[in-house]
């Protein structure tokens, strides 16, 4: 029964992830794109995104995935929950395979550096993140796995603008294929 929510809820997110990471590069991160009404879904009506630019570690093309994320010190951090799935996001699997990411906050984006956050350090992040957005709560008990912590250090300011793809923005298993 939790397989079947979990895939209805992936399903019907789908279109509306490859929606808001279409807009957020069409509006340069614009504020209807950067701040998302995440009420719906148990969180804030103006809860913070990021565009996450990887590297895929089977494809090698660049790959985006607009995500929610808040700040701690100069570090951005995002959750790596999939809704609660078994599975880890592409994106997460992409970039612990090459560290090396660029993002985009609002019309800024910056070369990064991602590590998975561990011990002590993913504890206070992951009630800092569930504090931000209740329903990882939720995600974490649909699963056995723990839901990765991940820090991105920015570094150097970028200026090459992302390019959206038809597709793009969710993982090819949520899309079906």
């Amino acid at each position: 029964m939790v397989n079947d929510n979990l895939a209805k809820f992936l399903k019907a997110a789908t279109a509306n992830i490859q929606e808001h990471l279409k807009l957020y590069i069409e509006t340069d991160g614009g504020d209807e794109a950067y701040r998302r009404d995440m009420s719906p879904q148990g969180g804030d009506p103006k809860t913070k995104t990021l565009v996450l630019k990887t590297v895929g570690r089977k494809s090698g093309r660049d790959v985006l995935a607009p995500l929610i994320f808040n700040t701690w010190g100069d570090d951005f951090i995002v959750v790596a929950s999939k809704g609660g799935s078994d599975q880890s996001p592409a994106w997460y699997l992409n970039l612990v395979a090459n560290p090396e990411v660029v993002v985009q906050v609002r019309d800024k984006r910056y070369r990064c550096t991602a590590r998975v956050a561990e011990g002590d350090e993913r504890s206070k992040l992951w009630r800092f993140m569930a504090g931000y957005y209740p329903p990882y709560l939720e995600y974490q008990a649909r699963t056995s796995r723990e839901i990765p912590v991940v820090v991105l250090t920015p570094g150097e300011e970028v200026a090459e603008k992302f390019v959206w793809h038809e597709g793009e923005g969710v993982d090819a298993a949520m899309r079906g294929k």
